[in-house]
Parts: structure tokens; sequence; C-alpha cells
């Protein structure tokens, strides 16, 4: 669906050509292995960017140029895909055929280039104000996961699961990394991002592929070949019985995450089969663990599955009663090796696949979602979305049962209530 152009050294373009939207949007990415002397480092420079330029020096002037491009969007990007982390931008603005002048993209790109290349500085470096004040966002941002109990658990799990790996490491970084970033430091971390990160751009809106190129291309003409920092995720086998982890909060309900390895990615021939799994045993009101866990056991208030396709990791993660945490634990295993077996009815599987395909769909109609996918390509080849949709329409209980058998348990963890 998308056309991918080299565009200088490092850079590559995956342009979607569409007139499906009135707005069009754009992604600027610079990848780097994600571990733990860069997580704080990156989650805080795109903050620290948007701050101000020479330009636009602070928020309100920032603000008020945006307003001017007919109220478009410029905000900041943290994402993580397996262990290869992506840090920058995503625009959303009008088509230039929707206003009198035109020149919104064109804004966009001067926009672009004044946050990338001419930050507002003093003494040569970032400005202390504008690194202190956004620490003590992302350091809130980092406490406040504590209160989101379902966040935590699972955030918790993944941290036990991978210890030693840099999937393990939270995606923000830590309290105490944070707190230790001067203005120096984060100055010389955004040096090293523009020279040493490859960049992966998505570009979604009228223009043809080729158009799109030559407007990104002069942004990134200084560029020189030199030997880019290496990404890559890591995959690991299960221990032969899994790991279990318990700790207490002050929470009225207990949270259970169980996570498996299943080592298959994205661009393996089983992963469309996992995703229908997943929506076999998690996916809302049909699924298994709602039906059978849920409404005719009454042994958890809700259950959902989640597959990652850039490490091959498998989850499922419920609210519980902390009393019922064996029997609830007990009864979603037996749900999934009832899937080992086959016991997938023909009605399950026809309710999982109307509803993984509805989902696809729906990412079609949302910009945001078809940049997040068409990038994730660029960090995992895989079958793009109308294929997945045509894989699904073919996949047996068998190809189910199949995949289900390579779901190997690792790590299950249990936040529980303080007088548990």
């Amino acid at each position: 669906m998308t056309t991918n152009i080299p565009i200088a050294p490092g850079v590559t373009l995956r342009a979607l050509q569409t007139d499906k939207f009135k707005t069009g949007c754009f992604s600027v990415n610079f990848l780097r292995q994600h571990n733990e002397a860069n997580a704080s480092l990156d989650a805080l420079l795109p903050s620290v960017l948007l701050r101000g330029t020479e330009r636009y020096p602070d928020m309100q002037q920032i603000s008020n140029r945006l307003d001017a491009l007919y109220g478009s969007t410029f905000g900041t990007l943290i994402r993580r895909k397996g262990e290869v982390k992506l840090l920058g931008f995503y625009a959303d603005f009008l088509e230039d055929r929707f206003t009198p002048q035109g020149g919104i993209f064109s804004g966009m790109l001067e926009f672009l280039e004044q946050i990338l290349y001419h930050p507002y500085t003093e003494a040569g470096i970032f400005c202390e104000e504008y690194v202190e004040g956004e620490k003590r966002n992302l350091i809130n941002a980092i406490e406040a996961s504590l209160n989101d109990k379902r966040f935590y658990a699972h955030s918790r799990l993944v941290e036990e699961m991978c210890r030693g790996e840099d999937y393990g490491i939270p995606r923000l970084g830590t309290v105490e990394n944070a707190g230790k970033i001067t203005p120096q430091l984060l100055w010389e971390h955004y040096l090293r991002t523009l020279e040493l990160c490859p960049v992966e751009i998505f570009y979604g809106g009228r223009l043809s592929p080729q158009e799109a190129a030559e407007a990104f291309r002069p942004l990134f003409a200084h560029r020189k070949q030199t030997p880019w920092e290496e990404t890559h995720t890591v995959l690991r086998e299960a221990p032969a019985e899994p790991r279990f982890v318990s700790e207490s909060m002050d929470v009225t309900q207990g949270k259970l995450v169980l996570g498996f390895r299943t080592n298959v990615l994205g661009s393996d021939p089983d992963f469309m089969a996992l995703c229908l799994l997943g929506t076999v045993l998690g996916g809302g009101m049909t699924g298994k663990l709602f039906v059978n866990v849920r409404e005719k056991r009454s042994l958890c208030y809700y259950a959902s599955t989640f597959y990652d396709r850039y490490k091959g990791l498998f989850f499922i993660s419920s609210g519980i009663a902390s009393e019922n945490q064996q029997t609830a634990t007990q009864a979603i295993l037996d749900e999934l090796d009832a899937c080992k077996r086959g016991e997938i009815t023909q009605e399950e599987l026809e309710l999982a696949r109307t509803l993984t395909i509805s989902g696809l769909r729906a990412a079609m109609d949302v910009p945001n979602r078809l940049d997040d996918f068409f990038i994730g390509q660029g960090i995992q080849k895989g079958p793009d979305i109308p294929e997945q949709i045509e894989l699904l329409k073919t996949i047996t209980v068998d190809q189910l049962a199949a995949v289900a058998r390579k779901l190997k348990p690792d790590t299950f963890y249990f936040l529980k209530g303080l007088t548990e």
C-alpha cells in the first residue's frame, strides 16, 4: 500500500497516496536500540524540542503558528516496537486543496525543520527552564503509571519476564534516570540522535510518493553516510517451568497477568493465526475467557489478550478477587488448553474472524493507526492490511490449535491487596 523511497543516507520515506481524508499526516521517527541508558533521554528529547525554536521560542508562539496553519496538530512520539525505540513527531494538517491559499503542507515542513534543527537554546545548549519543566512532566508520567493498576501489573509482568532484556526496560525509563538528565547531557544526546540514528518517515495524503519525497528530501540533504546505530530484538525460549511473582498493594481488585513466549513474529507464517487466537480467547464478549471464565464461572471481572508481534510475546490479563487467584489461573489455562486441543466451535471461530477483520478495516480509516502500522512494517516486514484480511478468511481450527501449542508459559504475575 505504501511506496518506499530512500531520500537520503539512512532516511526512508513510506508514502501512502490517498484522497480518503481531508487531512494529510506525516511522522518522522528516529530509530535506536531501547536500553536503560537511553530510555529516559529518548522520552524527554521530543518534548524539549517542542518547547521552543529559534523562530518560535515559546509554547505560545508555537501554538500561534499551528493555529495559523488552520489548526494543524504537531505532537511528540515515543514508540517501542519490540526492543527498537522510535522517537519523533506526528503531524496532522488540512490538505492544501481545502484552503483558499494552500501552503499548509509546506508550512508544516518549515515548522518541522525548526523543531529538528533550530531548537531554542541558551549558552549553546538546551534551555534549562525547558529541560527542567519537561523533566517534571516525564517523572509525573512515570509515577502516574502506579495509579493505573492494570497497566502497572502488565508493566511489572514484563519487567520480571524480560529481566536482562531490553524489552524489560520501561518505555519512558525510570524516575531515577530521568532525574539525572541535565541540559548538557540532553544536548549531547540530541546531536548523537541527529547524526547516528536511521530515520523512518510516513506520509499519508494526496501527494504522489515522488512529490512527497521531493518535499522531504531537502530536510535531510545534509545527512552523510555513516555507520548507523544498530537495532535488533532478541528472542528467548521460555523456562522449563513458569515463574510465579506475587506482590501486594492497596488494591480492591487483584490483577493477574500471564506471560507466554511464542517466538512467532509478524513476519512469520503463523502471525495471523496467533492474532486470531487472541480474539478467540480474549476478543470481548464473544471470547472464551469472557464467556466461560467470567460469565459462566464468575471468576474474573475482565479478561483480555495482547500479542506483541515485534517480540513474539503473548499476554492474558484479568481482574479477579484475590481469593480466586489459583482457581482463576487454572480456569484461564484450561481455556488455552482447550484451544490447543482444537476445541473451538465453528461459531467461536466465525465470531472471532468477523471481529478481527472489522478491527483491521477500522484501522484503515484512521490516519494515525495507518502511520503506526506502516512505520512498524519498516521495523518488521509482514503482510499489509488487505493481505491480513485475506489470510484471516482462510484460517482453520487446526491452524489455531497448532499455533496455540506454540504458547510456552514464562512468567505469571499477581498483584493482590495488602490484607491478603
